[in-house]
């Protein structure tokens, strides 16, 4: 496989790059967001304005259909059949006849001022009977202030829509060659009321009632000469057309003004705002977002500075580290102040120096480890007292004429020794090192005179795939007859035991000696606890680093004291660790 060679070395850091792009994607969503907000605001005012104007349309025509309402009950009201014979027959009628007529029109009122708030007055003047009928001063005859007053508006001429005397407006009509006049009085304070609803849709909003030619009605502004103004600056183009709008600047002011019909009374409905008001929280709303496009300039450096401080830095450190280590410096440590992904990754790192330098060191125990081990083996082979003792053994047998037992052990001796002198791997299945070890116990148990005896349990269980390293469980039985039984005890036993579960396989040597005391059992503890090379490699000792070296942690053999006296070796195997 063929590596491409390095590109030219980068002028740039990484951190710098990733600011750079960074930038790059985040100036086309600024520049959108400037346009977006360019576009929202444009739409918001006019949907803003739009707003304005329908509301101030609703109520305005909401106000004209009302006057349209009340000019047909007062048109209704004209002609009533009690009303017109009381007008055509008021001379010829009896008083009893009259007077009943005269109650039926006042119920008649009754009910047309009942119809809407807008009506505080409604009355009727019958020149046949010489009365006006009215709901507020009830039935009188003429002459009397209130004909007087009504006959003064009637006469003027052309005939307005509505009449005005002082802050009084009135409705009225007139019947059978002005035999009859029907007045209808309207509530000042309701109109205003109407007009103050419509000026409610903004705090600084103002309306008016009235018309270029008979000046200001009705306004709900406190200095009158105020809407004067406005309506003279009404253009002609936006008389006669509802929810017309426009902007005029009027004392330094802007006021948006919208401009609705009233018809039925031949007047215009004039709202005017302040466009301060409407475009306030537009206003508002382009401060906060060049605050917020300086907030994205803010986040820009700091992020900048963040990624430097967060990245670019520990990836320096750990680029030194990495050099440190190429230069064959394995005692190099990351300190990590923080608790992120670099705190696993300098952990990693120091984790990753501190294995390779216990690799090399291990590397080099494990030499130590296959050298002491195959000086153990070769002196194993080459002993010869225990070959010169069993070959004794053997002598005295066929002396006292015990050609079995003497065939026995010269069988056990001659498979011992091609057991331990024969070449080839250096791992063995598990049940030919187990049974290596039953004739080694065989052998020493007749050179003792049968002073001591062994137990032993059937491997079970046991894959046989499962190979081990040969000699490592001799070394842990020879240990036992030659230090537990020192003292001449006539009844010893070893008693060896195998147990294998969930790939872990453990084989327990165990005796009931007298002469292992707890203090001595400890610093054999502490001595397989401590794998260095500086500790001296006795049998046991090898065999626990052999077996730590190849199966890893949690494997190699345990110490403790046993149940039957004397010392508990347990040997341990983790299969699964070594997979």
């Amino acid at each position: 496989m063929k590596l491409r060679s390095a590109g030219k070395k980068s002028k740039w850091f990484v951190y710098q790059k990733v600011i750079i792009v960074f930038i790059l994607l985040l100036l086309p969503l600024i520049s959108m967001n400037v346009w977006f907000n360019y576009k929202g605001m444009s739409i918001t005012k006019d949907a803003i304005l739009n707003s304005s104007m329908a509301g101030a349309s609703f109520y305005s025509r909401q106000l004209d259909r009302e006057m349209y309402f009340i000019r047909n009950l007062q048109l209704q009201f004209l002609n009533d059949k009690d009303l017109q014979k009381l007008s055509f027959r008021g001379g010829m009628l009896e008083n009893y006849e009259e007077v009943e007529l005269i109650e039926q029109v006042r119920d008649r009122q009754s009910t047309l001022t009942a119809f809407s708030d807008y009506i505080v007055n409604a009355g009727v003047y019958v020149e046949a009977v010489g009365k006006t009928i009215s709901t507020m001063s009830g039935v009188t005859n003429t002459p009397n202030p209130e004909m007087e007053l009504v006959a003064s508006l009637i006469s003027t001429t052309p005939k307005p829509s509505y009449y005005q005397y002082g802050e009084r407006i009135f409705l009225i009509e007139s019947e059978n060659n002005d035999g009859v006049w029907s007045y209808i009085e309207l509530s000042r304070a309701k109109l205003l009321e109407a007009l103050n609803q419509i000026a409610d849709l903004y705090q600084e909003s103002e309306v008016l009632l009235g018309s270029k030619e008979l000046g200001t009605v009705l306004t709900t502004a406190e200095q009158p000469q105020e809407a004067s103004t406005i309506l003279a600056q009404i253009s002609e183009q936006s008389i006669g057309k509802q929810g017309a709008s426009e902007i005029k600047k009027i004392h330094g002011i802007n006021y948006f003004i919208i401009h609705n019909d009233v018809s039925s009374l031949h007047l215009s409905l004039i709202m005017y705002v302040n466009q301060n008001e409407i475009t306030r929280p537009l206003n508002q709303f382009t401060t906060w977002s060049y605050l917020l496009f300086i907030i994205a300039i803010v986040i820009m450096v700091l992020y900048s500075f963040s990624v430097n401080l967060m990245i670019h830095r520990p990836l320096s450190r750990l680029v030194k580290a990495f050099r440190m280590l190429e230069a064959d410096n394995l005692n190099i440590m990351i300190q990590s102040r923080t608790k992120d992904e670099f705190h696993y990754v300098f952990n990693s790192f120091n984790n990753m120096a501190l294995k390779l330098k216990n690799s090399i060191r291990e590397n080099y125990e494990q030499k130590i480890a296959l050298q002491h081990s195959q000086l153990k083996q070769l002196q194993s082979q080459i002993n010869p007292h225990f070959l010169y003792n069993s070959f004794f053994n053997i002598y005295m047998m066929c002396k006292v004429g015990d050609a079995d037992s003497a065939a026995e052990l010269s069988q056990r001796l001659g498979r011992y020794y091609q057991y331990i002198t024969r070449s080839g791997a250096d791992e063995v299945p598990f049940s030919k090192e187990y049974q290596h070890a039953l004739d080694y116990c065989e052998i020493q148990c007749i050179r003792f005179s049968n002073r001591i005896s062994f137990e032993y349990g059937e491997v079970k269980d046991v894959p046989a795939s499962l190979t081990v390293p040969r000699l490592i469980i001799q070394p842990i039985v020879e240990n036992v007859f030659e230090h537990a039984f020192e003292d001449g005890t006539m009844e010893g036993v070893i008693y060896m035991s195998t147990e294998y579960r969930d790939g872990k396989l453990r084989v327990t040597v165990e005796d009931n000696g007298q002469l292992m005391t707890e203090e001595m059992i400890e610093q054999l503890r502490d001595k397989l606890a401590t794998p260095s090379k500086y500790i001296e490699k006795t049998g046991l000792i090898n065999v626990n680093i052999r077996l730590q070296l190849k199966y890893g942690e949690g494997s190699g053999l345990f110490v403790s004291r046993s149940s039957y006296g004397g010392l508990r070796v347990d040997l341990i195997i983790n299969a699964n660790e070594e997979e």
